[in-house]
This record gives C-alpha cells, structure tokens and sequence, in this order.
C-alpha cells in the first residue's frame, strides 16, 4: 500500500502557505528562477493507493548523506528550515528523509518519496489532500516532484507545485528549486543544503537554571 509513503512536511506543505501570504517570513523578495527540467510524461489521472513497485538497485542521483541548510544562499525558503540538518538514506527509487536537526517553527517533517513517475492520493498537512508524482528526469540528473493540493474547505481551491533536486557536480550541494501556484499566486523559491558529517552537528546549548541567590 501507498497510503503512507509521503508524509507531507515542510518540503510541500509550507510552499502552499507560503504562496498564500507568509512569503514575509522569507530571508529574500528576490525571486528565484523557475526551474527547468524534462519530465517524464503524466499516466492520465492519479491512482488512488496503487501497489508499491519494487524498488530499483540504483538511482541517477542518489541524495544520500547528512545535509545542513545554507540560509545566505537559499531565497524564499521556508523559515522552518533555519538552522536544521537533514538525515537522507537513498534504496533506488525510495528516499526517505529525516530531520537530525530541527529548525524554527513547528521544524522539519520526516518523509518517504518515491520515484517512480505514478502519481497517488496524500494528506499534505494543512493544504489538505493531494495528488503527489515524482520521477527522474530524462536527462538523468536531477529528481522532480509534482503536487497539486485541494483544500477540501474551499471547493475550487487548488494548488500546485513543481520542485526539482539536483546535486552540484561535486556532490557537496543539494539544490531544491520549487515554483508553487495557490489563489493565483506564484511563488518560486531555492533551499540549498550543503554535505556535512554528523560529527559536525552542533548541539543545541542547554538550558541550565540559574542559582538563587543567596541573601
């Protein structure tokens, strides 16, 4: 079963609040430049809970690895990402993501994706359910993700996104370039990662109670 591959966090959701008015929250008004990929041809309507297919050896790109946001070069990123680190473990097609650490706000959702080019019904946190497909590239370098989120409390309202993840060419930058439509709104955005270490990470100071003092 499908039902639970994608848990739709920050990488999608936020993008439709984004549109819809919290672009303020962004480092940047400069708008980044709509990315540009070959896609591999839409099956005619999105398949409700389609069977899992089995999973590839190997992927054009694999993102696996320890990725720390870089907020000077990214433009119109979600807040959410600030200061967070992300966890990538890459099977083939499947990739699965997860926060090691978290950024501001209500952080950064663990997700499961698969590349498969099948499109299938998902809750997509506050934009509501959606249709999500993602697939390679033709060219083979890069990975593109299509969402289109229906607010079921508003009929007729619909939103789209359209993200592509590429790596540099020395593997050490991951680029996520995104361009959401929501209430006619067009919003396109660029989160960079940049390859770390998990011993790198530094730990979030803790809290310590101060002594009272004596009188």
């Amino acid at each position: 079963m499908r039902s639970g591959v994608f848990r739709a966090g920050v990488v999608l959701w936020s993008a439709f609040a984004f549109a819809n008015g919290a672009a303020g929250q962004s480092d940047s008004a400069k708008p980044a430049p709509v990315p540009s990929a070959s896609v591999t041809p839409r099956s005619s309507g999105p398949q409700k809970n389609p069977p899992s297919a089995k999973p590839r050896a190997s992927a054009p790109v694999d993102f696996s690895g320890t990725w720390e946001f870089d907020q000077s070069t990214s433009i119109n990123a979600s807040y959410h990402y600030q200061g967070s680190v992300l966890s990538v473990t890459q099977k083939g097609d499947h990739i699965w993501i997860q926060p090691i650490k978290q950024g501001k706000g209500s952080g950064v959702l663990a997700e499961e994706i698969v590349a498969d080019g099948r499109a299938y019904e998902k809750a997509l946190g506050p934009a509501g359910k959606g249709t999500v497909t993602a697939g390679w590239s033709q060219d083979k370098t890069a990975l593109w993700i299509e969402v289109r989120a229906n607010d079921e409390g508003k009929p007729g309202s619909v939103g789209a996104q359209r993200s592509v993840w590429r790596l540099s060419a020395d593997g050490k930058v991951w680029l996520r370039e995104s361009t959401t439509l929501s209430s006619g709104k067009s919003l396109s955005s660029r989160a960079v990662f940049r390859r770390t270490t998990p011993e790198s990470i530094s730990a979030a100071p803790v809290q310590t109670a101060r002594p009272t003092p004596k009188r």
